[in-house]
């Protein structure tokens, strides 16, 4: 990993910054498996400001090196930690946050529900 400089917060799971700055859920050292995959994760971020096709690529590449039976321990036990879903939230390091692929993802779903609602209600 590079040298980038870790912060810990009691909130979200894990956030890479344009400067190299990494953000952890300060529980995540109970789950060294998990925070080690994590710190991976965020340490093949680019540092670009904006959502690029490397970073898009490490976002969806990344679902299956991570162990997202551990991910959704962590986050049952923790509860702050589902702000990480939030497609916008606030951040120690970056202030005022949105995740993309988050976007991307509660955008589909509502065009999915959209369009079942829509069916069943012609049904």
């Amino acid at each position: 990993m590079n040298e980038n400089k870790i912060i810990y917060r009691n909130y979200g799971i894990a956030d890479r910054f344009p400067d190299g700055t990494i953000e952890l859920n300060k529980h995540l050292n109970d789950y060294p498996k998990l925070k080690k995959s994590l710190l991976m994760h965020e340490a093949r971020h680019t540092n670009n400001q904006k959502m690029n096709r490397t970073d898009l690529m490490n976002d969806l590449t990344s679902l299956n090196q991570l162990n997202m039976i551990e991910m959704v321990k962590f986050m049952v036990r923790h509860p702050f930690s589902i702000v990480q879903i939030f497609p916008i939230y606030w951040t120690k390091t970056g202030g005022w946050s949105y995740d993309e692929v988050s976007i991307l993802y509660w955008g589909l779903l509502s065009v999915v529900i959209i369009i079942a609602l829509s069916i069943g209600f012609l049904i």
